[in-house]
């Protein structure tokens, strides 16, 4: 969060949950994704795997005013745009040109029927095709491709190694990879670590659907391991678990991550619309949002109280680089956000009612632009008083691998 305002605003959805609560909202709801920056959209595989394009970090969801999403989304694209060195003007066209992005595929999503916003987004290379140029083109084949090859398998050939049996372990490799077996007792509440594992795992073989659970009973968990988190995870508990089939080619990788409560919850009127576990507050958020989603999402409890979620560790994912991208390119990407984050609203909430509200998309994208730069002008300040704050020696700073 050191690094940049932009890196900063990554790790801070809190801080804008709070600060958007202090402003009056539209009352018209949705499932917010909670933490809609433009890095949260990217690459995934769909169950009948097919590489497709949505928002995919879902550990903010939550009920809330669609226009929460759509202003850190816009904020996101100023600091974007700032940190690539983008004038005033340019910073502006591309938010303007995002949120008018967002209105008018309400509009159209409002006069659709309610199926054809259900089904799955076109094919990704239309969407590149017809969305598409430029730098930004040119960046998401290349993702396209790179995704492609991140899945179970690849996983294991990155971070297994095979014992005397033919099993499967995880190489340790603290403090990025700290296998299971290794931990010490105190981290396993005294229980045998093989015994914690198949408790969790029964639990959360409970909450997939019967197929799934067919499909899994042809794998056993070989391993597993304590994983390090990225930025938007730090501090919270992230697993990562090895299965294998008969077959030797048979073999599969799932991540159970921490869900603490969303950081939007303080704000919203709603609690009975979500669900007292937190691991299936995030997995029926992002089934709601996305138009196709793992279908090994599922949640389960550690034996001391911790909710995880579960899911397919690397089914395709990718993100794009903003780095990788001229103004052009970050423009039409903001497009292509703002269009997603438009259908999972659409898909949540009373699309109609939102377009009425939006009324002229060229005068919404104008508010919410001025809010945009309002909030992205508090992160800069933020940002600022975290440096004072570590150059004074308040507070110590570390690398997060």
């Amino acid at each position: 969060m050191a690094e940049n305002p932009f890196a900063f605003f990554r790790g801070a959805a809190a801080v804008m949950a709070a600060d958007l609560a202090r402003k009056p909202s539209s009352g018209l709801m949705v499932q917010l994704c909670g933490d809609a920056h433009l890095l949260n959209f990217g690459f995934f595989c769909s169950p009948e795997y097919q590489l497709l394009f949505d928002i995919n970090d879902f550990d903010e969801t939550h009920p809330g005013p669609f226009e929460w999403d759509v202003i850190r989304l816009a904020t996101s694209f100023i600091l974007a745009a700032r940190s690539l060195g983008c004038s005033e003007k340019e910073q502006s066209k591309v938010c303007r040109s995002g949120v008018r992005a967002y209105a008018e595929a309400m509009a159209e999503f409002a006069g659709m029927r309610f199926e054809d916003i259900w089904v799955p987004n076109p094919a990704l290379q239309h969407l590149i095709d017809e969305r598409t140029k430029g730098s930004l083109r040119a960046h998401l084949k290349k993702l396209a491709a790179m995704a492609l090859q991140r899945n179970s398998r690849q996983a294991v050939r990155k971070l297994c190694e095979v014992d005397n049996n033919g099993t499967l372990l995880f190489r340790h490799q603290p403090p990025l990879l700290w296998r299971y077996s290794l931990l010490p007792p105190e981290a396993l509440a005294g229980m045998d670590w093989q015994h914690r594992l198949n408790v969790i795992y029964a639990e959360y073989l409970a909450s997939v659907r019967p197929d799934v659970r067919r499909y899994l009973s042809e794998f056993r968990m070989s391993d597993a391991a304590f994983k390090a988190v990225g930025v938007g995870s730090v501090g919270t508990q992230c697993g990562i678990h090895v299965f294998m089939g008969v077959h030797p080619e048979d073999v599969l990788v799932l991540q159970s991550k921490q869900a603490e409560p969303s950081v939007l919850a303080p704000y919203v009127n709603g609690d009975n619309q979500v669900p007292a576990h937190q691991g299936q507050r995030v997995v029926e958020g992002q089934r709601l949002m996305q138009t196709a989603s793992d279908p090994f999402l599922g949640w389960t409890t550690t034996p001391e109280g911790t909710q995880l979620y579960w899911r397919v560790f690397r089914d395709w994912k990718a993100s794009v680089d903003v780095n990788e991208l001229d103004v052009e390119g970050l423009k039409d990407y903001g497009k292509l956000c703002a269009l997603t984050l438009a259908k999972s609203h659409a898909r949540s909430g009373d699309r109609k009612k939102i377009h009425a509200f939006i009324h002229d998309p060229k005068m919404f994208a104008t508010t919410i632009y001025e809010q945009a730069i309002e909030n992205a002008d508090l992160a800069e300040q933020d940002h600022k008083a975290l440096l004072q704050a570590i150059a004074d020696g308040r507070l110590e700073a570390s690398m997060v691998y």
